[in-house]
């Protein structure tokens, strides 16, 4: 065996390697929880990936809800993929109080008098997430020059309420019966790009049989044997057909953009994400 051949065999076995600790960094099961319902789907378009989704519990019952794409592909974008996802979830399970936040609330208690509202959880846990993120990346890794887009929600399943930032990330879809109902738009920029930007919060709530649908935009630019796009008017043509749950929505999806790549080489990371109230 030659030393290329021997070196080929190293590298192959690394990216190996590098896919069995990515695919550690995905959740193992999603969270099950009584009225709700919640898949995935995941299909790098290399052995490893810049996308990434994350689905975990926060403290007062509250579920943590991401996807996001690192820009570019292959190994670096993998890396980098990691340090997002590992950020994230630890920025998000630590409990800072941000005073200018507690304004918001799910309920309300009594003090000297008046009544006050106590911290919302959910915003809490994302304004630290996502601000530090964004400085971390952007302080520390700016030569490099790797960015994500990014929608991180918070959902309270006892209510339907979500809360949410969305960083340049791809607008996701909630369903009705009838439909697409809203499209949960850009309230930032892209993660790490520049230190002390603003991510602003916004909320909505999720009704019975509602569906959000986050994807990356490896969906849409999916190409065709003739290098045609998927398209983002392909996808919402899909989203407006009725569905009964967050699986046969992706299934659907899925299908769909199977049989348009056909025989063609994958060109992104494929990935998405659906909750249904059930």
């Amino acid at each position: 065996m030659s030393n290329e051949q021997e070196l080929l065999l190293v590298y192959e076995r690394d990216l190996q390697i590098a896919r069995m600790i990515q695919t550690d960094f995905l959740p193992e099961t999603l969270p099950q929880m009584d009225g709700w319902e919640i898949a995935a789907r995941f299909h790098p378009a290399r052995l490893v990936a810049g996308d990434f989704y994350d689905v975990f519990p926060l403290a007062h019952h509250r579920i943590g809800i991401v996807i996001a794409d690192v820009c570019d592909k292959g190994v670096g974008a993998a890396l980098f993929m990691s340090l997002f996802r590992s950020l994230i979830r630890a920025f998000a399970q630590q409990h800072y109080h941000l005073s200018w936040l507690d304004t918001l609330t799910d309920g309300s208690n009594k003090l000297r008098g008046q009544r006050v509202e106590p911290p919302r959880i959910g915003t809490t846990a994302l304004k630290n997430a996502v601000s530090l993120t964004n400085n971390y990346i952007a302080n520390n890794h700016s030569r490099i020059n790797m960015f994500a887009t990014l929608f991180f929600g918070v959902l309270n399943p006892a209510t339907g309420l979500l809360h949410y930032v969305n960083g340049g990330h791809e607008p996701p879809a909630i369903l009705s019966l009838n439909g697409i109902k809203a499209r949960l738009k850009p309230t930032g920029p892209a993660v790490g790009i520049m230190p002390n930007r603003e991510f602003g919060i916004r909320q909505v709530q999720l009704e019975p049989g509602d569906i959000l649908v986050a994807y990356s935009d490896g969906v849409t630019d999916a190409r065709n044997p003739q290098g045609q796009f998927f398209t983002e008017e392909k996808l919402l043509s899909l989203l407006q057909q009725p569905a009964d749950s967050a699986t046969a929505v992706l299934d659907c999806i899925e299908a769909s953009v199977n049989a348009h790549i056909a025989n063609a080489d994958q060109f992104d990371d494929i990935t998405m994400l659906a909750v249904h109230r059930t």
